[in-house]
């Protein structure tokens, strides 16, 4: 039993001689790395990257045994490293080994084990750019649908926030400017001729101004009235009424032709116009027109001579005349047949 306590000490104190010696034995390793570019906490508007010609970086550490060996089988190490204020534009900046060390000592107790021999290469291509604010007008130009009512902006200036680079792109000195023409002329052109509409156009301030930037407000109200669409067309066979005083709806008369012939039902083709629907209704018969002829005492006590009247129109609403209808010629007579005298 005296044997077996002392072989398993020796092997317990053999492991941690071994773990011991391994955790104390330092180790010299070059990996792969890339950086996480981070701008001054002070300038959270400074945006800076990495420039896409950066070539490939390689870190010489020493340190554990352990922790390289964990390096190693974690493929390349991402590192953040915070860049001082610099101005807009592509520039390089030196990779410090110290800088680097402080960085790799916040990603875990372990690396703050670790040293930094070199970085190659030791100078980095970055790009920085910086966000500014600017007022921008929003404008409408070369209206292409007809309107009774031009469109009125709820709100002409906003706030743009974009990237200095992209600013650098437009003309110096002069306002910026979204024309959002094109959207609010595709969202009135589905509403309602003669109507007084309000539409929303979203302001894509990147559409106008680059990637990141933005508008306050995201949007503004538009009011117009877009002129309604117009059609004309013929209308056949629109029945016309002869309508007398009440004191003379007994008297049985009816209208005949210049020839005596019996219009049993009189109709006439009229030209009409009105919205492109509403015509389109009237056409298709889910509206009705009809003429009236007001009959007058002195035609009733004219029987039997011809007369020429332009009926007055009852048309649906939104429907009005192309033209001035035509006269209808015909004759009023008594509509008893009197007995023959030879019956």
């Amino acid at each position: 039993m005296e044997q077996i306590r002392l072989l398993s000490t020796t092997a317990v104190l053999t492991l941690l001689v071994w773990a011991s010696a391994d955790s104390l034995v330092n180790e010299t390793a070059s990996v792969p790395v890339a950086f996480d570019l981070v701008p001054p906490s002070a300038n959270r508007a400074m945006l800076v990257a990495v420039a896409d010609e950066a070539p490939s970086f390689e870190l010489k550490i020493s340190g554990p045994h352990k922790v390289i060996g964990e390096l190693r089988g974690r493929g390349p190490l991402r590192i953040p490293l915070t860049v001082a204020e610099l101005p807009t534009g592509a520039t390089t900046i030196a990779l410090n080994r110290q800088d680097i060390r402080h960085s790799l000592a916040a990603l875990g107790t372990e690396f703050s084990k670790l040293s930094v021999l070199s970085i190659m290469p030791d100078r980095l291509p970055v790009i920085v750019d910086h966000m500014v604010k600017q007022d921008a007008v929003v404008v409408l130009k070369n209206l292409t649908l007809s309107y009774d009512v031009a469109p009125q902006l709820s709100q002409s200036r906003v706030a743009v926030t974009m990237r200095e680079s992209e600013l650098s792109r437009l003309p110096a000195g002069q306002t910026l400017q979204i024309d959002i023409t094109s959207d609010v002329e595709r969202l009135l052109a589905s509403t309602e001729g003669g109507v007084n509409t309000s539409v929303q156009v979203q302001l894509d301030a990147a559409r106008y101004f680059g990637p990141g930037a933005s508008v306050v407000p995201r949007g503004v109200g538009v009011l117009a009235t877009v002129k309604a669409q117009r059609a004309t067309a013929e209308i056949s066979t629109v029945p016309i009424l002869l309508a007398v005083s009440f004191s003379n709806l007994e008297r049985p008369l009816r209208p005949v032709g210049r020839d005596g012939s019996p219009l049993p039902l009189m109709t006439q083709t009229i030209l009409v116009s009105g919205r492109e629907e509403n015509v389109r209704r009237l056409q298709n018969g889910e509206t009705r027109a009809y003429g009236v002829i007001h009959l007058k005492q002195g035609d009733l006590e004219g029987t039997g001579e011809l007369k020429l009247v332009t009926p007055d129109y009852r048309l649906p609403e939104g429907i009005s005349l192309a033209r001035t209808p035509l006269p209808i010629e015909f004759k009023l007579v008594d509509s008893i047949i009197k007995p023959s005298l030879d019956q």
